[in-house]
């Protein structure tokens, strides 16, 4: 391959000509006079020179002089670079695979790398010195030796389909619109891409179907000119729609304009503004405003997308820094009767707003005021949005806060809209028109004037409401400018308000984001604490608890240089969630330390991030000391709970390492769920039912059947469906099975493959070598007959009553799932648990559990009999 393209490269022609984009009403063109190959001019003598030089026209005068071997020789040197990167990689390659400077040894991390190179070490020691082909199968497994040759050769093969130029493309269809037999082998993979996505199939693959675009164009020298318009317009269209960068998005479609150029083929009026919106896109707006204006022929004749054409130019200049442009198309525009895309004005409003001009902020609300005129009822919500955001950002508060009090009385208080007042301000009887909203007017009349704010709206809610809804959008630094602006009108933000703006920056996840939110809510905690100080008497060894320096940032909210309010505990839940999912133990324990400082008590909340800060590490003796500590002053919660049934799956799996004697049995733990729940209220115990999840349901059974607990796993699963209206599904079948399968296993191997005095190691590392042996499977097949033989006696029992069984309503088929799953349970127990199998000691074990459990008053059916 690599020699083709030199050869290739050694017969290229090399062209000169002009480069010009020009638009009229026939499709537009691109033109390049003929070429001239340097190899076929005759020169007169041996020390005769001939040069070139290019001209724009025939009947110019301006001539440039230009080296028609430039190209050539650029393309020499880039393949001269391509093939001393191709030598380096060979003599890399060269080297063995256990070559310790090799790029296999090299690419390990540096303890396997450590590792393997000890291996090698002490097999050359016994083996002698290691060559390429017998390495691997002394080495390796020969198994996986055999798995990884496989891959290498298909992998091989994979390049040699793609590479030989004598091998067709896999799919016959792949030809369409050409004769196979005759088409080049990399033009056949582009047009075998193409149809993926003409069939919108998941294998398609804009950048794979690019490469093969390029590998055609370079290889094949008639590709572009036999190319068919409608391959040329899906390509565009395809890379439109693909899911790259901006710039690699400008790139491409640049490359296909030049193509379309090379090939004498038009390009559509549509695309001519697609091409504009790629090119402003991508960063190049100067080109892109070019080209506008170029285009206003076409629009002119009546040709393309008229309301599309004006509003782009009408972003293009707002985006430049022009909105006096911008404005003066907009208006032209609007008056031959487009008031319906009156939304164009909305980048001019924003335009103005940037400018630094004095009369920058009255133009900008002179344009907001025509908006709203000419929209009436019809502004949107995104509207308010997009100005009053773009406004805060540059600067312009009043105005923003004007605007968004607009949105905030829309339908409630037109009295105090900025129409209304604008029309009061100049004493306009009847409507108000856009030709009676000039600039003039609205200088002339006080700007503050005009974005007053009445005096009941000047409240914490409606700022708050501001806050909210730019911290929604992500617009976290607005809202902190809202803040500044609170303080600015005399209106003192609570710790509420300054919390959601330490959230928004946390979730933010940047650097400076996260330095903003840790300064703004350790001040807080700071004023906390100078607060309590202040309130008792201290002695005069007594030193004043202070909070870490964080360093300074000039980009931080001037309105952390004023008096903040206080912290309260959502504050440090805030931080502690931070500092807990970060692994920052030093932070947590000081934050801990500054919570006692500042005299706040912990709330649920806060005591279940630390509890789950042990999960994460598995320190189940320490979560459990937490939670009878902080359980002394907080109530605990249905999350609470939710986080000690997932210590839970670690402490009562035996195969697991994190186990801890002082953490409750399951019956215990469900005992104190249970006394928990009873506690509540009759408001709070129906928020804790709606409350309950699945996932939750799911926890609890899973523990009752790592403990091997078949009694207290049949009590709790009536118990949650009395309380919190849930029912067993398959999930729940597939536990019990799992569980009773697991407890055939452990007697089998307690009872008959070890005897007394054997080492709770050894039967732990049996009962894990059972999991997946061929009787472990087999009791699982088993337990999985003896349940459809109940459903089948159960479904029989219900025919002979009369009721079919598909008839059932979803609550009944719930009812007649649990049923069956007790019925196994019950008859599990009566053979493992109770020797001699009677109902009365069956009974006397379901009893006790469920009074161990806390549940004295609980109805389960046993043996189609009610056992209370």
């Amino acid at each position: 391959m690599l020699r083709q393209v030199i050869q290739g490269a050694g017969r290229l022609q090399y062209q000169a000509g002009s480069f010009k984009f020009s638009i009229a009403k026939t499709p537009i063109l691109f033109c390049s006079f003929s070429t001239t190959a340097s190899q076929a001019i005759r020169y007169g003598g041996p020390n005769d020179k001939i040069r070139i030089f290019e001209q724009p026209s025939r009947t110019s005068s301006k001539r440039v002089e230009i080296d028609p071997d430039a190209e050539a020789t650029d393309e020499r040197k880039e393949l001269e670079i391509q093939l001393a990167k191709l030598d380096k990689e060979l003599v890399e390659l060269s080297k063995g695979p256990f070559d310790p400077d090799g790029p296999f040894i090299q690419s390990l991390p540096e303890k396997e790398r450590i590792a393997a190179l000890e291996v090698i070490r002490k097999f050359e020691a016994e083996h002698g010195p290691m060559s390429d082909e017998t390495s691997l199968e002394q080495i390796f497994d020969k198994d996986l030796d055999d798995m990884i040759k496989k891959e290498f050769e298909q992998m091989a093969k994979e390049e040699e389909d793609i590479y030989d130029m004598s091998k067709p493309a896999e799919s016959d269809s792949a030809g369409r619109g050409g004769d196979l037999s005759s088409m080049h082998p990399y033009e056949l993979r582009f047009r075998k891409q193409l149809e993926l996505h003409v069939d919108s199939s998941e294998k398609a693959n804009a950048q794979e179907l690019w490469r093969w675009y390029q590998r055609c164009k370079d290889a094949i020298p008639s590709f572009l000119p036999t190319l068919e318009q409608e391959i040329y317009q899906l390509l565009w269209n395809i890379q439109l729609q693909g899911q790259v960068s901006p710039t690699t998005r400008m790139t491409h479609i640049r490359t296909l304009v030049e193509d379309l150029n090379t090939a004498g083929k038009a390009l559509l009026p549509n695309q001519v503004l697609e091409y504009i919106n790629v090119l402003h896109e991508g960063g190049d707006t100067e080109n892109a405003l070019q080209l506008w204006e170029e285009s206003q022929a076409i629009v002119s004749q009546g040709e393309g997308d008229i309301n599309a054409y004006w509003s782009t130019g009408v972003r293009l200049f707002a985006a430049h820094g022009d909105p006096q442009r911008a404005q003066d198309i907009a208006f032209a525009f609007l008056a031959s009767g487009g008031s319906r895309n009156a939304r164009i004005l909305i980048p001019i409003a924003t335009a103005w707003t940037k400018q630094t001009s004095s009369q920058a902020a009255t133009k900008a609300w002179a344009i907001y005021l025509q908006l709203k005129t000419l929209l009436g009822t019809d502004m949107k919500m995104e509207d308010y949005d997009a100005l009053s955001t773009a406004f805060l950002n540059d600067g312009k508060v009043n105005l923003a806060l004007a605007v968004f009090k607009d949105m905030m009385i829309t339908g409630k208080d037109p009295a105090n809209d900025s129409t209304a007042i604008f029309q009061r301000a100049i004493g306009l009887k009847g409507p108000l028109r856009r030709s009676n909203i000039k600039e003039e007017v609205v200088n002339k009349i006080s700007l503050s004037a005009l974005t007053f704010l009445p005096r009941r709206l000047q409240s914490k809610f409606f700022y708050a409401s501001w806050m909210k809804k730019l911290i929604g959008m992500g617009d976290v630094d607005s809202a902190a400018a809202v803040v500044e602006l609170m303080f600015e009108r005399g209106v003192k933000p609570d710790a509420i308000h300054l919390n959601g703006i330490i959230g928004g920056w946390l979730r933010n996840g940047s650097a400076t984001s996260r330095d903003k939110a840790e300064q703004l809510g350790w001040s807080m905690i700071q004023h906390r604490i100078d607060t309590v100080w202040s309130r008792i008497q201290h002695s005069e060894e007594s030193t004043k608890p202070s909070v870490p320096e964080l360093p300074g940032d000039r980009r931080v909210p001037s309105f952390l240089k004023r008096t903040l309010p206080p912290a309260n505990i959502e504050t440090f839940s805030i931080l502690l969630l931070h500092y807990t999912r970060r692994g920052d133990d030093d932070m947590v324990k000081y934050l801990n330390k500054c919570l006692g400082d500042a005299q706040i008590r912990p709330n649920s909340y806060y005591m279940n991030h630390l509890l789950y800060a042990e999960l994460r590490k598995q320190h189940i003796h320490s979560l459990w000391e937490k939670f009878q500590l902080l359980t002394r002053q907080v109530a605990p919660d249905l999350e609470t709970f939710a986080c000690l049934w997932d210590c839970g799956k670690l402490q009562y799996d035996r195969f697991r390492t994190a186990y801890d004697t002082q953490f409750p049995t399951v019956r215990q733990l469900f005992t104190l769920m249970m006394r928990w729940y009873s506690t509540l209220d009759a408001r709070k115990q129906k928020i804790t039912q709606e409350e309950f999840s699945k996932e939750l349901y799911d926890q609890i059974t899973l523990c009752f059947c790592l403990s091997k607990d078949l009694c207290g796993t049949l009590v709790a699963l009536y118990v949650m469906r009395d309380l919190f209206n849930l029912y067993p599904d398959e999930n729940t079948a597939r536990m019990l099975v799992l569980q009773i399968a697991r407890i055939a296993n452990n007697i089998n191997i307690d009872d008959k493959n070890h005897p007394p005095g054997t080492s709770r190691r050894s039967r732990v590392r049996a009962r894990r070598r059972l999991s997946t042996t061929p009787q472990s499977k087999e009791n699982i097949e088993q337990i999985r007959d003896i349940l459809a033989t109940l459903q089948t006696r159960k479904a029989s029992v219900l025919q002979a009553r009369g009721i079919d069984v598909q008839s059932l309503s979803d609550q009944e088929r719930k009812q007649y799932q649990l049923e069956i799953l007790s019925e196994l349970l019950i008859s599990v127990i009566e053979r493992t648990v109770v020797p001699a199998g009677s109902d009365r000691d069956v009974r006397a074990r379901i009893v006790a559990a469920m009074e161990e459990m806390g549940v004295h008053h609980l109805a389960i059916r046993f043996h189609h009999e009610s056992l209370q």
